[in-house]
């Protein structure tokens, strides 16, 4: 079988990634009614993530006596799960009940120790609760009276109505709605994005992807675009996957908003002894396949 390229897509935007690990989750309940929604957070917003107890305090006034306020959170990931975390804390008067509402195929997981799903290709390791089941739940959920919705990506908001609609179709009601989403990694639009063989890395799907492509096309080699923290990072789980790892990056030096020339050298040495390859001051233009083009299948020709 002819050995082929691998591409990994958009490592040195992961930096936003690092969002996904800030108190970015509450939004007031007071957006105006849109048929959709995005990520909006304010400082005010940030500040009241921070301190659930006074969040909490804000949200069980307006209770009767007697009733529990219901909380829907918008997204499993680290800011979800450890909001939720924190409102289960705090609130020992029992006054609300949880929801969420999970994109993913799991339940939350530990998605800055992405890298290490390569040691064990075990999900379970990077959980923030417990092991998984069959259906991607923990017991964590179950035990804490929290619904998760999993695999159902919430796709809007009515602020009328106060509810919350799924993928699925499934309506939950809510009094105080949080947007804990995240973010996602920046695609640049290279001709030849969509190409088989050219993954972005965010996800466990996205890693379990890239192993089965390189085992089925016994990939020999892998662009790693981007030569950040994250960037090198992937770039070392890369070469761990028995293939040589090139690392493209546009600035002339790597890591460039955290080191100077004299950290780039000492940096590119190391990385050199593990076998990795280093390419600054180099823009990728396209991905080209093993037709020549940069054909994207799934959008038509992207060659001029």
């Amino acid at each position: 079988m002819r050995p082929s390229p691998l591409g990994l897509l958009g490592l040195s935007s992961l930096s936003l990634l690092v969002r996904d690990h800030g108190a970015e989750a509450f939004v007031p309940p007071t957006l105006s009614p849109r048929p959709s929604f995005a990520p909006r957070v304010s400082a005010e917003a940030d500040r009241v993530a921070r301190r659930p107890g006074a969040f909490l305090r804000m949200t069980a006034e307006d209770a009767p006596n007697g009733e529990k306020k219901k909380i829907v959170v918008i997204g499993n990931g680290m800011v979800g799960q450890r909001f939720m975390e924190n409102m289960i804390k705090y609130d020992t008067d029992d006054k609300c009940t949880l929801a969420t509402f999970c994109e993913e195929p799991r339940a939350a997981y530990n998605r800055v120790k992405l890298t290490s799903y390569f040691e064990s290709l075990d999900p379970s390791k990077l959980s923030m609760t417990s092991e998984f089941d069959d259906d991607g739940r923990t017991s964590w959920y179950e035990e804490n009276g929290v619904e998760l919705y999993v695999g159902d990506k919430a796709v809007s908001i009515d602020t009328e109505s106060k509810t919350v609609v799924g993928e699925s179709g499934r309506t939950i009601p809510y009094d105080v709605a949080v947007l804990a989403t995240g973010s996602f990694p920046f695609v640049p639009p290279i001709p030849g994005r969509h190409r088989p063989g050219v993954f972005v890395y965010r996800t466990i799907e996205d890693l379990e992807a890239m192993l089965a492509y390189a085992k089925e096309n016994n990939v020999q080699s892998a662009a790693v675009i981007g030569g950040g923290l994250l960037g090198l990072e992937a770039a070392k789980a890369v070469a761990d996957m028995n293939v040589t790892s090139h690392i493209i990056e546009f600035a002339p030096i790597l890591m460039c908003r955290q080191i100077d020339q004299g950290g780039h050298d000492a940096l590119v040495g190391k990385i050199e002894e593990l076998g990795l390859e280093v390419h600054c001051g180099a823009r990728t233009e396209s991905f080209v396949g093993a037709d020549g083009t940069s054909g994207d299948e799934s959008e038509g020709s992207d060659s001029p």
